[in-house]
């Protein structure tokens, strides 16, 4: 069983935990951090790899829709 951690900010954690919720990954809120965002460990098999890319990339559009000043480059 492979480990992920996930920082989640606050605003878009009931995105992210439907999103969690509909790829029946395992998982676990497991604290904070200093800037105040959700640490959320995913467990899961090789055979989930894919499904915990795509939650990856799903948290990275929720970040980029809800703070787009933070994405000037």
């Amino acid at each position: 069983m492979r480990t992920v951690t996930f920082e989640v900010p606050a605003e878009v954690m009931a995105d992210f935990a439907e999103k969690l919720m509909e790829l029946e990954l395992t998982n676990s809120i497991v604290g904070k951090n200093d800037d105040g965002e959700f640490e959320i460990e995913v467990q899961y098999d090789r055979s989930e790899s894919d499904d915990v890319d795509e939650l990856e990339e799903y948290l990275d559009e929720l970040k980029e829709e809800e703070f787009p000043e933070d994405n000037d480059d």
